[in-house]
């Protein structure tokens, strides 16, 4: 099973734009919502969330203290000030521990293999999606990249070792690795249009600032 989080968080009653209080005092509003109850909005102190999202991302599991009471939950997406990057409000997805659910996980790169000065490897794809149970989520999927030597060679997601539990979903025949020409890539508009060649490491995926009246 991975390692699961813990956070304390306490009920709130203040939405809309008195939020902006709360984010004065050190607390960052939230929301809990998904399986097994009604939408539950609370505030969480501002460093003890910041440490559980770093170290959690989006495919751990979190433990949510409210009040006494235990919201099992994954972190569904993290609003941050578009200058400062502060938090200012999370969303948590509530599960079933008992039933399977969709999640996208990270695409790790490891490896380096030995290409020619003419070629390089493209990274085209960031993360794959799967289904499984909550406490099956991996951390990221490795993709060894070290064999892939000549122009075309290439790594898809039908090439992926399985994991116990999980469902690849995204589809087989997806490039996830390829060896590539560095001629055909050279101009602007080339560069443009191919995939970024730098590995995403685990992280929730963060969004602009909400307008206050959805919080």
């Amino acid at each position: 099973m991975a390692e699961q989080y813990s956070l304390e968080a306490q009920l709130r009653t203040v939405i809309g734009k008195q939020v902006k209080a709360l984010r004065r005092e050190n607390l960052v509003p939230a929301v809990i919502y998904g399986a097994g109850g009604e939408p539950v909005h609370i505030t969480c102190a501002y460093r003890p969330l910041e440490i559980v999202l770093q170290k959690s991302g989006a495919t751990h599991l979190i433990n949510v203290t409210v009040d006494g009471g235990k919201h099992t939950a994954l972190v569904r997406e993290v609003q941050r000030d578009k200058i400062k990057r502060t938090i200012q409000h999370v969303d948590f997805l509530r599960v079933d521990l008992s039933k399977k659910l969709r999640a996208d996980v990270p695409i790790v790169l490891v490896g380096e293999p030995k290409l020619s000065s003419d070629l390089q490897l493209t990274h085209n794809i960031q993360s794959i999606e799967v289904e499984c149970l909550p406490t099956d989520i991996p951390d990221h999927i490795e993709v060894n990249v070290s064999q892939l030597l000549t122009l075309g060679a290439q790594i898809t997601v039908n090439d992926l070792a399985g994991y116990k539990g999980v469902e690849f979903l995204s589809d087989p025949q997806e490039v996830i690795a390829r060896v590539d020409s560095l001629e055909t890539s050279g101009t602007e508009e080339d560069m443009a249009a191919e995939p970024s060649a730098v590995t995403l490491e685990p992280e929730v995926i963060e969004k602009g600032k909400k307008e206050e009246a959805d919080f």
